[in-house]
């Protein structure tokens, strides 16, 4: 029962990111957009659909509180720097999805057009970064507590991970923009143009994160073929764009954004908070809410669940439709 709270924590936490990476992608895209149209066509794909997929991580945050509730704490207490970037980058990506159509100014709409990038960047690698400190194992302070320093956010393998949600985000923006569009509208073609150059880049920077991993984690080999199950993950949604079947490409898409989280729970097993000296590290057993809680979690959160599931379904059914293909 505590292994099933614990993965399904981490269950919302890589739905969150997988959703959330097509809102990295579109909002890095602005800089490509060509004109005014395209800019603004890019930011209404994303706006009604970027809030519902944000409700993933509430839904995370909210489950780590009531599943796990001694993890919290020290959690954000060891990655606060990250986390401090994570939440700047989150307020100002989406301020500038909503602000950029308040004024009709250029000039206020160009200011949006720079925030909205930048933030939507720091984002995708913050995110990067930390799930990456998480998978190596923290530092400890001098009082044997779990820290995220400064070395660990720029060690090689963390650079890699940032890299890999950077580079993933960006082509699942460019699919999912793609889906949108007609086969006779011009831009489909560059798209197609950018999606393919991304492609190996992609797996290359995957199977260097898998490589890095297994030299700086205590589980090489099933940390291996995470990071080659998510390279095979992004060649087959490579074949499946080209065969003219864009939704299974972008699900197939998340594949590297998916194994980060995932190679957290393989490496680390049920060390909820893995440092590399052993010192300050949290089992599952020691974090995990009493039974009667999770009893009540089972009844309380489980429909909850269902229905956010049931809901992000619905949304992307109702604003998320492909667009009509040309015959």
């Amino acid at each position: 029962m505590e292994v099933f709270w614990y993965a399904l924590t981490g269950l919302l936490l890589a739905g969150y990111l997988a959703l959330e990476s097509i809102d990295f992608g579109m909002g890095m895209l602005i800089p490509f957009a060509r004109s005014e149209r395209d800019r603004e066509r890019a930011r209404r794909a994303v706006v009604p659909l970027f809030l519902a997929n944000e409700v993933w991580l509430v839904a995370f945050a909210g489950l780590l509180l009531g599943a796990l509730p001694l993890l919290e704490g020290p959690l954000l207490t060891a990655l606060r720097i990250p986390m401090v970037l994570v939440l700047a980058a989150w307020v100002l990506r989406d301020a500038a999805l909503w602000f950029r159509a308040a004024l009709p100014s250029d000039g206020w709409r160009r200011l949006w057009d720079v925030v909205l990038p930048a933030a939507s960047l720091v984002l995708a690698m913050a995110w990067g970064t930390l799930l990456a400190a998480l998978i190596r194992g923290l530092s400890t302070d001098g009082d044997g507590h779990a820290v995220a320093a400064l070395s660990d956010l720029a060690h090689p393998f963390s650079l890699a991970c940032a890299a890999v949600v950077v580079v993933g985000g960006l082509r699942q923006g460019v699919l999912f923009a793609a889906r949108r569009l007609p086969e006779a509208d011009p831009e489909q073609a560059r798209l197609a143009r950018l999606a393919g150059r991304l492609h190996w880049p992609l797996v290359g920077l995957v199977l260097l994160a898998a490589v890095t991993a297994a030299g700086v984690t205590g589980a090489p080999v099933a940390v291996t073929l995470v990071g080659v199950a998510a390279a095979l993950g992004v060649f087959a949604s490579e074949r499946l764009r080209t065969a003219g079947r864009p939704g299974a490409a972008l699900l197939l898409g998340t594949a590297p954004v998916l194994a980060l989280p995932a190679a957290v729970g393989v490496v680390n097993g049920t060390t909820v908070l893995a440092t590399r000296s052993g010192t300050g590290a949290l089992t599952l057993t020691e974090a995990v809410a009493d039974s009667a809680s999770l009893g009540l979690l089972a009844v309380v959160v489980l429909p909850v669940l269902a229905a956010i599931a049931y809901g992000q379904v619905w949304m992307w059914r109702v604003f998320a439709p492909q667009g009509p293909r040309a015959h």
